[in-house]
This record gives structure tokens, C-alpha cells and sequence, in this order.
């Protein structure tokens, strides 16, 4: 019979299974009560891939809602708008999605709606193609859009935090919390931090205090904010996402394992050797338990998940790693490595695991010129796929031992790869 499977590895983490990051919340439980009165604080996510980036969105999303309550007990009530960008995502596009978000909201009753559409009735005049709003243009046009845009969106966050304004909306709201994902992956022309702090900044001239703005994305989101605007992280407490610990880990395997059993007939356990391998194969990064633990739960057949389950369902034909590494690591050996000589450099490195690697060591098992070998760690560097030691010149990391995992994967003779998963001998620890 099927087994329901507890795992999810294509989907944030469901609040109620959610393990770990008691810091990062306290935080921005934390600058939520402060935007609730009056002194609005803005934060953003950053962390690698898989980290939790957008698991940890969504909990602070139903914290805000009120869905379930902070950590000292207390119940919120703020309006979330909760959307994305990516390169096609215009200043036009983003003002739209925040609109959506309040008319999806808001919009239950004749008066609201009436409301929404007199104070944002201007959208529906403008020229979508070809519009971009920057109040430093000479085009007059985008700072009258701006402006109307901040003006309706400060009356309406009025109305619904005012108890005697908001008559005409079921609920009267703590504050409007915008969150934002994926920001890393917004194009140049949106100007994302130029756009963010020139809204904040208008908000607090017309009093608007009760909205909070969350962002997470890659830790390239630091730079994309700054290249459009230096001054715009100013704005925002930042929150750095790390591994979870091993405990963590074990945790989130024990309420993975109490879900499977509450959902299926049949009870299904882990041995102490099963347990220790999936936490070392995961890492730490919460998609990666999710994908190992999902896989380790298919090949299991005996309702027992054993270290052989982990290394057959992890690193066996179209397991965890493998893919794995097609949603995070091909893209960058391949696509963004047009040449071998360079991918070369990461083999070498993927004995190391993710252990820091020196230059001259790189450089004892390079088969190829010098000159070839700065122009690939340079190269590497730029693009973000090596990691150099701060404070020390020529010492280098992979981001994730997944990636060297994956590596030593593709690049192993296909004969030896069953022997490696018998004997388990492919581990991270």
C-alpha cells in the first residue's frame, strides 16, 4: 500500500513542521511590535540556496496574520502582502502586485471596494509598456505616478489601522507587512533599493508608520540593493540564515517521522545508524534534509529507514543528490563554466569537500598554464561559485559539500558509484 510521504522537498516547509531560527524570529517578532507602534522596521533574509530563505517568509507570514500566535503568546494582526520578482518584474509590475495584494485583501465589501477603486483608479490609466517610475527622470509623468502611488497607499494603510477609518473593512489592522521574495533576482531597471527607500521615505513624510517591508534573497541581495541606491540598506536590519545545527536536524526527521505515523496505517521508524547518515548527508540546509529524507523514505520497504535506505535512496540513480544538484549545482558547472579547464579547479576542490583549499595546493594538481588557472579562480570568484577566506589572500571553499558531493558523483567511474553507495564511503562527515 502507498505510503503518504512526510517529506517535502518542492515546497517551503509547512508552518506547523517548522524547526529551528528561534533567533531570526525574536527579531522580527521583534520589529513588528515596533512597526505596530509607530516606529516601522525593515528587515531582509539573505542565505544561501536552500538555506530556509522561504520557509522562514512564510512562518513570519502567519505570525503577522495572527495564524498562530508569537513566541510570548501574543496574537498579530497585519495585513501581508506576499509576493515575488525576477527579471521581467517592472516598478510598474511591483506597484501592481502590492494593489493585488490590498484588493485581495480588503475588497469583501461594496464600500471597500469603492474605496480602493477611487484612491487607486490611477493605475488603470497608465501605459503599462514602456512606464518605468524614477523620480529622478525628467519625465515628469513618473514622479506624478510615484507620488499618487504613495499617497493612495498611505491613505489606505490609514484607513485600516484607524479604528474610527476603518468602518468599511471587516477588521481594523495592526500595520500592512510586505514581503518580498526572491528580491536577489530582480533586473537593474527595477532600481529595487533606489524604489524601496524613496517609498519608505515618503510613507514617513505623508505619517504613514505602521508598514514593514521584508525582502529575502540570495546574499547577492546586498549588492542589488546597493547598486541601485548606497544608502538604501540603511533601511533594513539584515538577518543572515546558517546551517541548523545537528539537533535541529534531528528534530525536523522526528517530526517528519510523527506526521508520517499520524498519516499512514503502518508506523514507520529510523535506526541510530540511518539517523546519523541523513543528518550528515543534509548538512544542515533544510531542503537538503527534506530531498534526502523524502528519498530515503521511498526506497525504504521494510517501514524501517537503515543507513543502506539513505545511501541508495541519496545517492543511487535519480536520488537526492542527484537531484539535487539539477536544481542547485548544474547550472553552475555547466552553464555558467563554458570551459573545462576551469571546472577542472572544482574537482580538485571537491576532495576537500567544502574545507578550505590554498592556491598552490590548487595549483600541485592543475594540469594546465598559471595564467589559465587565475583566469578560472577569478573567474570562479566572480560568479560566486568559490568562496575566498576573508583575511586571507588564496585560500578557497565550495559553497556547500552537496556541490562536492554532486562532483565527485558525475565524475566518478559509473562501476565504482554502486560500491561507494554499499560501502557508504561517499559521507560528509
Amino acid at each position: 500500500m502507498p505510503k503518504i510521504n512526510p517529506f517535502k522537498p518542492q515546497s517551503p516547509v509547512n508552518p506547523g513542521m517548522f524547526i529551528g531560527r528561534l533567533p531570526e524570529i525574536l527579531r522580527i517578532e521583534n520589529l513588528l511590535f515596533q512597526t505596530k507602534s509607530g516606529q516601522p522596521s525593515n528587515f531582509i533574509i539573505t542565505g544561501e540556496r536552500g538555506i530556509g530563505k522561504s520557509s522562514l517568509l512564510l512562518y513570519i507570514k502567519v505570525i503577522a496574520q495572527g495564524h498562530i500566535t508569537t513566541t510570548e503568546n501574543i496574537k498579530l494582526n497585519f495585513l501581508v502582502i506576499d509576493t515575488d520578482i525576477d527579471q521581467t518584474t517592472t516598478q510598474l509590475g511591483l506597484i501592481k502586485k502590492i494593489e493585488l495584494g490590498l484588493n485581495m485583501a480588503l475588497g469583501e465589501t461594496e464600500p471597500a471596494r469603492k474605496f480602493l477603486k477611487e484612491s487607486w483608479g490611477f493605475l488603470q490609466r497608465v501605459e503599462v509598456s514602456g512606464v518605468k517610475i524614477n523620480p529622478k527622470s525628467d519625465q515628469v509623468i513618473d514622479e506624478i505616478i510615484f507620488e499618487k502611488f504613495s499617497y493612495a497607499f498611505a491613505e489606505t494603510v490609514e484607513r485600516i489601522t484607524s479604528l474610527k477609518e476603518s468602518s468599511i473593512f471587516n477588521s481594523t489592522y495592526d500595520g500592512v507587512l510586505i514581503l518580498i521574495d526572491e528580491a536577489d533576482r530582480s533586473s537593474k531597471a527595477i532600481q529595487l533599493g533606489s524604489f524601496l527607500k524613496l517609498f519608505t521615505e515618503r510613507l514617513q513624510r505623508r505619517g504613514c508608520t505602521k508598514t514593514m517591508i521584508g525582502l529575502a534573497g540570495l546574499l547577492d541581495l546586498r549588492n542589488v540593493l546597493r547598486e541601485s541606491h548606497e544608502s538604501s540598506l540603511r533601511i533594513f536590519d539584515e538577518l543572515v540564515l546558517d546551517r541548523l545545527s545537528d539537533d535541529e536536524v534531528d528534530q525536523v526527521i522526528d517530526t517528519c517521522l510523527e506526521k508520517a505515523n499520524k498519516d499512514n496505517s503502518t508506523s514507520m521508524q529510523i535506526t541510530e545508524d540511518g539517523r546519523k547518515y541523513l543528518i550528515s548527508l543534509s548538512e544542515g540546509y533544510p531542503h537538503f534534509i527534506q530531498q534526502f529524507g523524502y528519498s530515503a523514505f521511498e526506497t525504504d520497504t521494510d517501514n524501517l529507514i537503515d543507513e543502506n535506505d539513505v545511501a541508495r535512496g541519496g545517492l543511487g540513480e535519480n536520488g537526492a543528490l542527484e537531484l539535487i544538484g539539477e536544481r542547485y549545482y548544474r547550472d553552475n558547472f555547466y552553464n555558467k563554466i563554458q570551459k573545462e579547464s576551469y571546472r577542472q579547479v572544482l574537482r580538485i576542490m571537491a576532495d576537500n569537500l567544502d574545507g578550505w583549499v590554498s592556491k598552490q595546493e590548487i595549483r600541485r594538481k592543475y594540469k594546465g598554464k598559471e595564467s589559465v588557472l587565475d583566469n578560472a579562480i577569478q573567474a570562479l570568484r566572480d560568479r560566486h561559485i568559490i568562496i575566498p577566506k576573508e583575511g586571507e589572500r588564496g585560500i578557497y571553499r565550495l559553497q556547500h559539500k552537496g556541490f562536492a558531493l554532486w562532483i565527485k558523483i558525475k565524475t566518478m567511474d559509473p562501476t565504482k558509484i554502486q560500491s561507494a553507495i554499499d560501502n557508504h564511503s561517499v559521507k560528509t562527515g
